[in-house]
Order: structure tokens, then sequence, then C-alpha cells
């Protein structure tokens, strides 16, 4: 049988009047220290880092409809400083994009009425897999938007959400020479549930920045996703052009087939193939620069830019849990969609464990074997994270 839920904007911290917003609130710490290690063949020193992100999230009571909530971040070095962390100028190292800073990660209110909800301020955006609009959750440093998002049902079949946002507070930190993109951002996903388990999905994202003009682009696309108890997969479709002051004339299309099962027996089986396509013409590329691009093509990140003749990812791999340890992994062929020549190879592993539910270990290691593009790559990450 196949099940889908759903919209539902309820919450469990509902309070009777304006005091017990303050009373009812609630405080949360969250600590995630991180090594990681990067060997690039093309630069002549091998990266080392120790980080701590440290995070304090306070989120008042719901009283009626109106919610607030403030989150502080700060990442720290605990170890020595050998890499390049986008503003060091420490270029013989290979990059590790976690400079160490302090800011309000979130500042925002937000209104909730049965049908949906209204957010203004600083907050996180993830839309659907985070392909097109997120967080860049795995950094540390989160990717958040200075914004007003709507999400709405407009009845069981039928949602909407949209968002406009006039900055984009990047992974490279307040100070960073890349820390922010300002400029219009409009974000709009439409919904349909052909069926409970079927759902069609149009979207139309203009991003129109001030900054890294190359950037600025409208993207319309369609999706096709089917959910069920044993397995799930999705179409995608989308095309691309140029707006604002991007000094490209171009037009590029993405494309997405998707197939995996969803976990079964004793050991939580799971597998996936995929293929997914970003086409490029002589002068520009299909990009998707506010994506939590760590997720897709490879955690080695070897293809954060889109190259000019495009890219063509053909992907399978697969999860199991082993004692309470999941284990997964997944094998990557990359190719460029013009002339089809071999970009490289990449092998990802990732081992999870979680000690208790506010207690985590996690273990990640990608090796990207470059045939015609970029360099050859390894990277290694050991984290723990602690949340009270």
């Amino acid at each position: 049988m196949c099940t889908a839920p759903y919209l539902v904007f309820a919450d469990d911290n509902v309070v009777q009047n304006a005091g017990d917003m303050i009373r009812e609130s609630t405080f949360n710490l969250n600590f995630r220290p991180r090594y990681e290690h990067v060997r690039d063949v093309a630069f002549p020193h091998h990266a080392t880092a120790g980080t701590l992100r440290s995070r304090a999230t306070w989120t008042s009571g719901r009283w009626d409809g109106w919610e607030f909530l403030l989150e502080g971040d700060n990442v720290t070095y605990i170890s020595s400083e050998k890499f390049n962390n986008t503003e060091n100028g420490k270029t013989r190292y290979p990059v590790i994009a976690d400079p160490d800073y302090s800011e309000m990660n979130r500042a925002q209110v937000s209104y909730a009425l049965e049908q949906g909800i209204f957010t203004v301020g600083r907050q996180r955006i993830n839309y659907d897999d985070q392909r097109f609009i997120g967080g860049v959750g795995w950094r540390q440093n989160e990717q958040t938007y200075d914004a007003f998002r709507a999400e709405w049902d407009f009845n069981d079949r039928l949602s909407l959400d949209y968002t406009y946002s006039w900055n984009v507070n990047r992974i490279f930190g307040p100070d960073g020479a890349d820390g922010n993109l300002g400029g219009p951002v409009n974000a709009l996903d439409v919904d349909y549930k052909i069926r409970p388990n079927q759902t069609l999905k149009g979207f139309i994202y203009s991003l129109d920045f001030h900054e890294q003009e190359q950037l600025a682009s409208a993207t319309v696309g369609l999706e096709w996703a089917v959910d069920c108890d044993t397995f799930r997969w999705h179409l995608r479709a989308a095309t691309q052009s140029d707006i604002g002051r991007n000094p490209y004339d171009y037009r590029a299309e993405y494309y997405n087939a998707e197939f995996g099962t969803k976990p079964v027996q004793k050991y939580k089986l799971t597998g996936v193939v995929g293929t997914e396509w970003l086409t490029g013409d002589d002068q520009w590329a299909f990009q998707t620069p506010l994506a939590t691009l760590h997720k897709f093509q490879g955690f080695a990140d070897k293809f954060l830019t889109t190259p000019v003749d495009g890219i063509r990812d053909y992907y399978a791999g697969g999860s199991v849990v082993v004692s309470g340890i999941k284990i997964a992994a997944k094998v990557h062929k990359f190719y460029s969609d013009r002339d089809s020549r071999e970009y490289g190879n990449e092998l990802d592993l990732v081992a999870t464990y979680s000690i208790t539910k506010n207690i985590g270990l996690l273990a990640k290691y990608a090796t990207y074997d470059a045939d015609d593009f970029s360099s050859d790559t390894d990277k290694f990450w050991l984290q723990f994270e602690l949340k009270f």
C-alpha cells in the first residue's frame, strides 16, 4: 500500500496568553565538533581542520498563532589552522569552507493558521530535497535567508510554498567576501496530489543577484514523484536562462530520474539508482547556487559550480544497519554533457551511530578519481554531535 502525509500545521507548544509565551518557551543547545582532512593532488599540502560549532536556540510558546525564534551560532577552531577557510589566504592548502565566526543564525517570527504558516526574518529554508533551495546544513556555518515565506494548503490536494528573500547568508561567514548574496530571490513551489502517493510539482525560481551576477537566473520546472511503502521514484526536468545583469546569454536544461527502495528486512536494506544531467552551452551551464550542493554529485564537492560543458552523473548506492550502525555507500560516474568526456569517478562512504537520542557519531569518506576534470581528491570526516 502507498501512503503520503499531507501538510499539517500543528504545534504542541500552544499557550493561552502572551505571558505564557515566555514561561513556556524552550532553550536548546547543540555542539558539533568535527575533524576534516583533505588530500587534493593539485595542492602542495594536505588540509586538516578541527572545528567546533556551538548553537543556542530559543523558541517562544505559540500564542494566538504567533511564535518567535532566536538562534546564535559560533564556530571555533580546536586545532591548528592548516587549511584554506576562504578568508585566511592560505591558498597552498585545499579549501575547507568553515570560517571561524559568531552570528545570529536565525531571528524570525511566524504566524500560523489552520491551513498555513507565514514566517518573516532570518530563517532556514529547505525546499524538497534541497536540490535548488537549501540550507547547506553540512557545513558548520548554515546558509540562511533574510526572507518572507508563506506555506499554504488550499485543500488535501493543492498546496503552495512561496519565498521572497532579499539577502542570502552563505556558508562563508558574515565577514567573508562571499558571505552574502543580495538581490531579490523569488521561489514558488506548487504541489498537487494526483493520488495520496503521487505528487505533481511545478516550481519557479528567480535569482536576481546583485553580486556574482553570473549566477542570476530564472528556472522553471516540473517533478512527478511516487512514494510507496517499499519504493519511491521521481522524474524531474527544468529549464534555466539568464536574467538581470548576468553577462552570459544562455539557456540550459536539467533532468533527473531516480528510483529507490525503502528500508526492508531485518537490516533495513535500501538501494537507489539514478542519473542527473545539467546541460551547458558554449558560454555557461545550468547552475544551482542556493542548493545544498554537498548532497549531490559526490561528497568530494568537485562540481559545486557546473562546468561550462555541463555534467551527466550516473549513480547507484545503498545502505544497511548492522548493530545499530547505519552504513551507506554510493558510486558516481561523471561525464560532460557536451562531447561525453569522462570527468571521473567517485566513491562515497558514510557510517552513523546514535549513542543516545542526544548523542551521535559520524564517519565519512569520499574519494574522487579524476579523468578529464579537476584532480584526484580524498576527504575524510569524523564528527560528534551533542544536543540538549
